[in-house]
């Protein structure tokens, strides 16, 4: 494999990833990516991660890894020992393959091995197809060992919603993709006093809410309903058409870090505008289920049960419930139906209506 040569650090809520790689030009998205929670490598991070990128023929069954030690045989595609873990084929991304190494622990060594070998039809049509994999391996090589490290070591837990503060409230916004949680957070930022604390992915331990820092991301239908006006976020440098949204960054240099919530809305379109309260068990069941149905958030947790069956912790897999628990106990939850027809304003007015 090739040497590194270039390292880049990330800091997210005071646990810091060094990730290098092999392939300067993901090295160089990456930072344009994370940007904001980019820094200097830490001498001594919790997290390292080193990523391999080949082109051309792939063998899924043939591990690119080196070590020194004997492997078990733990499944069809895993090998391990009390020290590291090979995931041969993740079935999760063509051509991924992923290397845990805890001979430090609480610092680990993560490695993830990429080939590249898109179809000549897509990269005649994008020469830039790349960026759409550099794009995916985004989750690989940050969002999953960091989410998992706050998951393992502090417990928090990761929720699939949007998030805005106000000068009373923590706001939160769950639910699936394509029911409007970006829309209706970029329309309330243009509230004096709402800031964006994250679009996405949340974090939370229970009584806290945290931001996951990520690139905002808005479709042609979103960008429409908004007006075009964005006064607070940048597009980000990405080659254009790429993606079915656009990404954009936040103009300001801080977001909160840490809010305590008071609200939770659960937004669908529907044919009539409503707004009704619902119980914290109703929510639960409904945030838990939302996160086993985005895909982002299933390929985590499906990352995370490989690191949770080789190196178990006692009640790993309850607490994440408890977190989501204690959260929305503390939270008044609402459905939010919202009629296209009466436009983004009026579920600004919805939203705006219950915080005091």
């Amino acid at each position: 494999m090739k040497p590194f040569t270039n390292k880049l650090g990330v800091q997210m809520h005071g646990v810091n990833l060094t990730l290098e790689a092999d392939n300067p030009r993901l090295l160089a998205y990456a930072a344009e990516h994370l940007k904001r929670v980019v820094t200097t490598p830490a001498a001594a991070p919790e997290l390292t991660v080193r990523s391999f990128w080949t082109e051309g023929e792939w063998n899924p069954h043939a591990h690119p890894f080196a070590t020194n030690s004997a492997l078990n045989v733990i499944g069809k595609r895993m090998l391990g020992n009390a020290e590291e873990l090979i995931w041969l084929d993740t079935l999760r991304m063509d051509g991924l393959q992923l290397r845990f190494v805890a001979n430090h622990a609480p610092r680990w060594t993560f490695e993830v091995a990429y080939c590249f070998r898109p179809e000549k039809r897509k990269i005649e049509k994008s020469p830039d197809y790349e960026y759409k994999k550099f794009f995916s391996l985004m989750s690989y090589l940050v969002y999953c060992p960091i989410t998992w490290y706050l998951e393992y070591y502090r417990d928090w837990t990761v929720l699939h919603a949007s998030a805005l503060a106000s000068k009373s409230a923590g706001v939160i916004i769950g639910g699936l993709g394509g029911v409007g949680k970006t829309t209706t957070c970029v329309a309330l930022m243009q509230q004096a006093d709402l800031e964006l604390i994250s679009e996405n992915l949340i974090f939370t331990d229970g009584e806290f809410i945290y931001p996951c820092e990520e690139p905002i991301r808005l479709d042609d239908a979103s960008l429409a309903r908004l007006g075009g006006h964005l006064p607070h976020l940048s597009p980000m440098n990405f080659p254009d058409g790429l993606k079915k949204k656009w990404l954009f960054h936040l103009n300001r240099e801080t977001t909160p870090q840490k809010v305590k919530p008071a609200l939770l809305f659960l937004p669908q379109f529907t044919p009539q505008r409503e707004l009704r309260e619902i119980t914290a068990a109703a929510a639960l069941e409904k945030m838990t289920a939302i996160n086993r149905l985005t895909r982002e958030l299933d390929d985590y947790y499906w990352y995370a049960a490989a690191l949770e069956m080789h190196w178990p912790k006692a009640g790993q897999a309850q607490k994440r419930a408890a977190v989501l628990h204690r959260l929305l106990q503390a939270t008044s939850c609402f459905e939010l139906g919202i009629d296209r027809q009466a436009g983004v304003e009026a579920v600004v007015q919805d939203i705006l209506s219950k915080i005091k």
